[in-house]
């Protein structure tokens, strides 16, 4: 019997015969008490062969389909894990990361006394890390083709989105030194207020980062830029 020939094609792990002949028989078990078995092993059999979005398509076909079965939380967490593991890599387009990330979300709302609630937390924790990830190298990004202004409020944007990354004290730094050389490349009447802008940022650093390796660079920076602003104010006199 094929069904049973499936079945016994999934256990022993060769997923992609069992695959086919389920392709063939889901059509002809619709309505019938075997369709739902038949339909989940198919979903897993996508997983199992790492066709991840195929997977993630089939268990979320599934649980439209038969909401109440016994597979159903099964189905919701393999639809979660097949978005996460489909997640690219972070300076790649993080679409799939975002779907990844609601896929499980829906699962801990819709299952929140689940075993599997720890790990689902640790996979959001590491698809945020690489949003995270992504937004300071967009944002570093500017800096290294020298759109100065882009990359100040990028930077800020950055900083003030993720207040406990490890990326912060580079993206402050990177701040600094974008205003410093948008300051310096400025017309006469508009460096006061760039130095000045430079000036703001190095303390804010300072604050923040008082034991920071990169202070020694950032207090020349910072002499340079109070002695223009000086100066700036003489000229204007």
């Amino acid at each position: 019997m094929k069904r049973e020939g499936a079945y016994k094609y999934y256990d022993k792990k060769d997923y992609f015969r069992s695959s086919q002949l389920l392709e063939e028989l889901i059509p002809l078990l619709k309505g019938t008490e075997n369709a739902e078995k038949a339909e989940f092993i198919y979903a897993m059999c996508q997983y199992e062969m790492r066709l991840l979005e195929s997977s993630a398509f089939y268990f979320d076909y599934f649980l439209e389909t038969y909401p109440r079965s016994i597979y159903a939380e099964e189905s919701s967490y393999m639809a979660a894990l097949s978005q996460y593991e489909n997640s690219p890599s972070y300076y790649l387009d993080q679409g799939n990361t975002d779907k990844a990330i609601l896929a499980i979300e829906n699962f801990i709302n819709k299952y929140p006394e689940s075993e599997r609630r720890p790990k689902c937390q640790i996979m959001i924790d590491r698809l945020n890390e690489k949003l995270e990830k992504k937004d300071f190298e967009n944002a570093k990004l500017f800096h290294q083709v020298m759109e100065y202004k882009a990359a100040i409020i990028a930077l800020a944007n950055f900083a003030k989105d993720y207040p406990n990354s490890p990326d912060r004290e580079d993206a402050l730094y990177i701040r600094i030194m974008s205003a410093y050389k948008l300051a310096r490349n400025s017309t006469d009447a508009k460096k006061p207020e760039r130095f000045q802008q430079t000036i703001d940022f190095y303390i804010t650093f300072v604050d923040s980062f008082p034991k920071s390796k990169k202070l020694k660079e950032l207090e020349g920076i910072f002499d340079y830029s109070t002695r223009q602003l000086a100066q700036a104010k003489k000229d204007s006199k």
